[in-house]
């Protein structure tokens, strides 16, 4: 069964699937501190930081000699996930082996395989925990872990179902940019949703489709409107896409304009002026990546001819489309889209070039196929070409074709 339309609000009522720990709506660093907390495993959790100063205790060491040893070494390799993964396998292995049947060495076993590239193992050993200890996942770094395991071993629904449990409690994040990444994976993931639903080739989302697609507008407006990330293009892309393939093309556009942020804040001068802030941003990163490329195309003309120009004009058109990661993609050739969307106002010749070639690959049988089709033919229009491709287009197809990434290993795409 899928949900009606949803806003931020609906989103954050949904029943979840695990009991929250802290209130997500309060950020800071003590949300931060409980969600480090809520992630210590049961059997370590009655040594507090005083006793684990004094070392164990007499009572300790003659219930179970080998507990602090084990929560030393699960402690250890939960700091070594992001620098040394392999470590913190190595940390988990040994804990399981000092005190076997427990689930937070298979919880650490999970996240070092995922940080490792092996969703597949990730997904056994959190299998092996839930089984253990269903709450062992409940920690926020965890459960996005979990989710993320699900989505790349082609698990969609039940990656979707841990993202709806996870996001009200994103706030126990340590990081803006680790919010903004678990919202735009939801997001995608809830396009892909709405993509399996609806009926191909028209792309028209109904029932179901719409329910989804509204799920990752609401993801999407709420990650825009949050903190200025490293992520920001990306949201609005995304944004823009989702709205367009729900059928909304002025607000798809007024997205990529920067204006659909003014129209959310409403009539609140301070949120405008967030919004456009945001927006001039986004400009301004687009604006030194098309510098940079034109600086690298000047040199060229400088040493060779038209064959040089035209690698040029690749060159300038993939720096405009660059998106920051396609870790949040669930569907690869969404990339396409997404490029060309981002090359629409001021490249359109390459914005062509990346809709024909997503139309020309798996985008062409898919869902939305009907949308980036009515997006190239106004481009198309707006160039002049009558339904003609454009030169630079020709130019700049083999950079689209390029561009085209290889299948994923599940419906998470490429880590």
């Amino acid at each position: 069964m899928h949900p009606g339309p949803l806003s931020l609000t609906a989103l954050l009522a949904f029943p979840l699937a695990f009991p929250l720990t802290a209130h997500a709506g309060q950020a800071g660093g003590e949300l931060v501190a409980a969600a480090a907390a809520a992630g210590r495993p049961p059997e370590c959790s009655a040594r507090s930081s005083r006793a684990i100063a004094r070392g164990p205790t007499v009572w300790e060491r003659a219930r179970a000699p080998e507990l602090p040893r084990y929560c030393d070494l699960l402690a250890r390799g939960q700091a070594q996930l992001g620098s040394n993964p392999e470590a913190a396998r190595e940390a988990a292995r040994l804990a399981d082996q000092l005190l076997p049947g427990h689930a937070a060495p298979q919880v650490l076993l999970a996240r070092a395989a995922l940080a490792l590239g092996s969703p597949e193992d990730a997904g056994r050993a959190f299998d092996r925990a839930r089984g253990i200890d269903p709450r062992s996942v409940e920690d926020p770094h965890t459960m996005h872990d979990l989710a993320r395991s699900l989505a790349r071993t082609g698990k969609r629904d039940e990656a979707i179902a841990i993202y709806r449990a996870l996001v009200p409690r994103i706030d126990l994040l340590g990081t803006a940019d680790q919010r903004a990444l678990v919202l735009l994976e939801a997001a995608h993931l809830s396009m892909a949703a709405a993509g399996a639903a609806a009926k191909p080739p028209s792309g028209a989302a109904a029932g179901g489709a719409r329910g989804d697609l509204d799920e990752a507008i609401a993801y999407l407006r709420e990650a825009r409107q949050r903190a200025q990330t490293q992520l920001a293009r990306d949201v609005t892309l995304s944004l823009a896409l989702a709205l367009d393939r729900a059928g909304d093309k002025a607000q798809a556009d007024a997205a990529l304009e920067g204006e659909a942020a003014d129209a959310g804040a409403g009539g609140d001068p301070r949120a405008q002026a967030a919004a456009r802030a945001r927006a001039e941003a986004a400009r301004a990163r687009a604006a030194d990546h098309r510098a940079e490329a034109a600086a690298r195309a000047r040199a060229a003309d400088q040493h060779a001819g038209a064959a040089a120009r035209e690698h040029a004009a690749d060159d300038l058109a993939s720096a405009t489309a660059r998106l920051r990661t396609v870790d949040y993609l669930a569907v690869p050739e969404d990339r396409l889209a997404l490029e060309a969307l981002a090359l629409e106002r001021t490249m359109a010749a390459a914005a062509i070039a990346r809709w024909e070639a997503y139309l020309s690959g798996a985008g062409g049988q898919g869902p939305w196929a009907g949308a980036a089709r009515a997006r190239l033919d106004a481009l198309r229009r707006g160039a002049g070409g009558g339904g003609q491709r454009p030169a630079r287009a020709a130019a700049t197809g083999a950079a689209g074709r390029a561009l085209a990434p290889a299948p994923g290993p599940g419906a998470g795409g490429a880590r």
